[in-house]
Formats: C-alpha cells, sequence, structure tokens
C-alpha cells in the first residue's frame, strides 16, 4: 500500500479556491521513496448532470463564459451539462439543484453514473455525475443561474448533434464529453 506523508503545505492565495504550494513524501511498496512538491488548487466537491429527452433524442446543456477556457485559448464560451459545488447537500440533491437554477427544468431524482477527478494533476475537485431524463413539461423556470457571475444560455441538442460536435471540437468540457458518452454507450438515447 502506497504511503503519503505531507511534509510542508503553503498557501499561496485564498479567494473562491484555496492555492497552496504542498511537498509530500510518497512511499510505493517495491518503489525507492520520493518527494514531490506541486501546487495545488483545492475545490470543494461538485455535481453535474445531463439532462436527456429520449423521446425526442437530444440533450439540454448551457452555454456560459468559463475564464480558464478563455485564459487558455481566446474561448468565449463553453458548452456543458449544468454543474455546481456541493451547499452541504449530497450530490444529488445538488445536481438537481442545479438543473432547476441552470436550465429551470425540475425533475425528481437523477441516476448516479460516475465520480470522476477533474483534472488531479493540479486540483483536488471531484464531480459526483448523474444522468436524468426530462420533458418539455419539466421546464418550469427560466434557468440561467442565481450567481451574479452567471450569465447562462439554455441550449437544447440532438444527440448526434451533440456527438459530432464532440469529435469537432466544439465540445470540450470533460465532464460533458463523459456524460454524452456515458448515455450513449448505456443507451439512453438513439442516434438518429
Amino acid at each position: 500500500m502506497t504511503k503519503v506523508a505531507i511534509l510542508d503545505q503553503t498557501r499561496l492565495a485564498q479567494g473562491r479556491f484555496k492555492l497552496s504550494v504542498t511537498r509530500v513524501r510518497i512511499a510505493a511498496p517495491g518503489r525507492a521513496p520520493r518527494e514531490i512538491t506541486h501546487e495545488v488548487y483545492s475545490y470543494g466537491p461538485a455535481a453535474a448532470i445531463l439532462l436527456y429527452d429520449s423521446e425526442r433524442g437530444v440533450v439540454l446543456l448551457v452555454r456560459q463564459f468559463r475564464l480558464g477556457a478563455y485564459l487558455a485559448d481566446g474561448s468565449t464560451d463553453v458548452l456543458e451539462v449544468c454543474a455546481g459545488m456541493l451547499d452541504g447537500d449530497d450530490p444529488a440533491t445538488c445536481a438537481l439543484r442545479e438543473a432547476r437554477e441552470e436550465t429551470g427544468v425540475e425533475i425528481a431524482a437523477a441516476q448516479f453514473a460516475f465520480n470522476a477527478f477533474m483534472s488531479p494533476g493540479g486540483t483536488s475537485e471531484t464531480i459526483a455525475c448523474f444522468v436524468a431524463p426530462y420533458r418539455l413539461a419539466d421546464r418550469r423556470g427560466a434557468g440561467g443561474g442565481v450567481d451574479a457571475d452567471e450569465d447562462i444560455e439554455i441550449v437544447e441538442l440532438g444527440f448526434a448533434q451533440a456527438l459530432a460536435m464532440i469529435e469537432a471540437g466544439a465540445i470540450r468540457d470533460a465532464k460533458t464529453i463523459a456524460l454524452i458518452y456515458y448515455a450513449n454507450a448505456k443507451g439512453l438515447l438513439r442516434v438518429a
């Protein structure tokens, strides 16, 4: 069993999230112990949900400005599943709340799909991922988000179009790609 000891941790910044530089010693069976030092951006846990309508063959996504994407390559918006940080609630409750806040869709339950590290080399972010069917009648609010920094556009796409957009590089958000491929693998929607 690998053993890890934190040798030193220095906070570099504390804003919305914490940035620290951490030095650890790693002792893995059959290997020489080693030390590594990395900057780590600490996030709380989050949840994401892919809303889909199998009768109409569509998925419901959101488009919004993401500063990280802009700084990476000038992207002015990202097409993604709705997601958010847990607010002291469990992941399923968070996923349902985010669906309501970001898309206006009210659903009673979501099916757990998987947990994922988003970028484990430099962040502590974990996302519990869910899928849930919805119908047009489930859209009971305007959506668009509730936080001051949110300006969300709701986008409904044909499933085949969403898959093609991944291949074309138009959908690049990792959690969204994983959930769309999950839906495809599980046969939740048919590609027309």
